[in-house]
């Protein structure tokens, strides 16, 4: 079985080309079930290496930065907390472009958007929300 370097290798590859999905094919039907069965596959690991990871698991850990810093001394948990990220950022980022075409913004306007939610999560979020308000704003 592999370890959880290999496996962190495998999903840092894995999601790639569903982020090339999100940026070159974004109006085709097939885009949002493939990311969704991904992300599903992903969520999966991510509950295996979670519950074998966190040990003697105490739900006041995350009452202070300390506790949660102690949560994720297991590599096994540490790699379940970046699956976590890679899915979500990933489903935000289908999301984004759905509500981009949704609002008829052109698709390049989305790009910058993806890249920074991809890589920075949250800040892609919030440029897609400025992008957005702007485009509604301007469609009133």
């Amino acid at each position: 079985m592999p370890g959880t370097a290999d496996i962190f290798k495998i999903v840092n590859a894995a999601v790639l080309p569903f982020w090339i999905l999100l940026i070159f094919f974004p109006k085709k039907t097939w885009r949002n079930p493939a990311v969704y069965i991904f992300c599903v596959v992903m969520s999966i690991l991510y509950v295996v290496y979670v519950v074998t990871g966190l040990g003697d698991f105490n739900p006041e850990a995350f009452n202070s930065l300390a506790g949660v810093k102690a949560l994720f001394t297991q590599d096994e948990a540490v790699l379940g907390g970046w699956i976590h990220y890679l899915t979500f950022d990933l489903l935000m980022g289908n999301w984004i472009v759905n509500q981009g075409i949704k609002y008829k913004i052109n698709h390049l306007l989305i790009v910058p958007c993806l890249f920074f939610c991809f890589m920075f999560g949250p800040f892609g979020y919030l440029l897609f929300s400025l992008l957005k308000l702007y485009q509604v704003k301007n469609l009133t």
